[in-house]
C-alpha cells in the first residue's frame, strides 16, 4: 500500500469513526469531539502559515511572490517546531513533512520558470527530507524530459508511480517536455 493510499484509509476510517460514535456515544461527549474536530480544523489552518498563500500565488502563476512565501513558510517551520509537529494537518495525501513540502513547490516554481537546474536542487532536496514523496519524483521526471533525457525521465516518473502518484496526465508533460527540450551538451539527444 501506497503512502497515499495509507493516508486516504487513516483519514478515512478517522471519518468513519467520527460519525458512528455520536450513535454510542453521549449527547455531551459529542459536543466536545466536535468541537476538538472544529479546533483541529481551526490549528491545521493557523499552522499551515504562508503555505496556503504560497499555493493561491503559485496558482495565479505569481511565481517569484509564490517562492518568496515557500521560503518565508519554511523559515516558519523551522522556527516553530509545533508547526512541524503538526503538518499532518495540512501537508496532504502524499507527504507529512513541511520542509520537503516546500521545497518540492520551490521546486516547481522554478520549474515553471524554466530554470531548470534550480528545480532539480531542489526537488532532490525535497527527497534529501523526505524520499518517499512522490511529487517531486514526478517533477524531476518532467525536468528531465524538459532537458531531452526521455531515459532519465521515465525512470523518474517510474519511482513516482511505484510511490502513489496517479495523475494521469504526467505522461502527456513529459511528451510536452521532450518536443521543446532544452538539451544540456552532455544529455543524450531524444
Amino acid at each position: 500500500m501506497t503512502r497515499p493510499q495509507q493516508h486516504v484509509a487513516i483519514w478515512v476510517a478517522g471519518g468513519l469513526l467520527l460519525l458512528g460514535l455520536p450513535l454510542v456515544l453521549p449527547t455531551d461527549v459529542v459536543f466536545i469531539l466536535v468541537g476538538v474536530a472544529w479546533g483541529l480544523a481551526l490549528v491545521s489552518f493557523v499552522a499551515r502559515g504562508r503555505y496556503g498563500r504560497a499555493r493561491a500565488l503559485l496558482k495565479a502563476k505569481q511565481y517569484e511572490a509564490a517562492f518568496d512565501e515557500l521560503l518565508a513558510f519554511e523559515a516558519q517551520v523551522r522556527r516553530d517546531a509545533w508547526r512541524r509537529q503538526l503538518a499532518f494537518l495540512y501537508a496532504g495525501f502524499r507527504t507529512a513533512d513541511p520542509i520537503a513540502l516546500a521545497r518540492g513547490y520551490q521546486g516547481v516554481v522554478r520549474l515553471e520558470q524554466g530554470r531548470l537546474a534550480e528545480a532539480e536542487a531542489l526537488l532532490k532536496s525535497a527527497l534529501e527530507a523526505d524520499p518517499d514523496y512522490s511529487v517531486p519524483w514526478a517533477n524531476r521526471a518532467i525536468v528531465a524530459a524538459s532537458l531531452g533525457d526521455e531515459a532519465k525521465a521515465r525512470a523518474h516518473a517510474a519511482t513516482a508511480r511505484s510511490l502513489g502518484f496517479t495523475d494521469a496526465g504526467l505522461d502527456r508533460a513529459i511528451a510536452d517536455a521532450l518536443s521543446r527540450a532544452q538539451p544540456t551538451p552532455d544529455a543524450p539527444r531524444p
